[in-house]
Formats: C-alpha cells, structure tokens, sequence
C-alpha cells in the first residue's frame, strides 16, 4: 500500500507545469539556504559558543526551513490540482 502511494505522488510529481516545477526548484533552494544558516549557527554553538538562546536559534530556524520544504510541496499539489480543474 505504502509502494502505492508513493508510486501515486512519482506521477503526480512528473505531471507538473514547468512554472510549477520552476517554483518548487527556487523554494527547495530557499529552503536549502535557511537550513545551511541554521546549520551554521549550531556549527557555531558547538564547536565555539555554548549559549542556549543561540542553540534555540539555531533549531528553530531550522524546523522553520523544514515547514517551509513541506508547504512548498503541498502548495504545488493544490495548485496543480486546481489548474487542472479549471482548466
């Protein structure tokens, strides 16, 4: 069942637009770029500083670039679906 699903989303992923498909690429990008500065700053704090509220930072933007990956995906599948709907 599992293999289906994800069968299911390979499809649905390889059926996009190319203007969706371009947005999904520069919003991992973004996405990759808060995570590598939330990378830095825990590099930062473990190897130089050991401040908590730096620690916290860190792991906050982080779970931020996460969420951020996460509606990417799930906006492209709304908008993919709807586009197709209408049109």
């Amino acid at each position: 069942m599992f293999i289906q699903i994800i069968k299911k989303l390979k499809n649905t992923f390889k059926n996009f637009d190319k203007k969706i498909i371009n947005i999904l690429k520069y919003g991992f990008k973004f996405c990759l770029l808060i995570a590598i500065i939330s990378s830095a700053i825990l590099v930062t704090y473990l190897f130089f500083v050991h401040n908590v509220f730096l620690y916290q930072i860190g792991l906050t933007i982080f779970q931020v670039s996460l969420c951020f990956a996460s509606e990417f995906v799930v906006s492209a599948l709304a908008i993919d679906t709807i586009s197709k709907q209408l049109g």
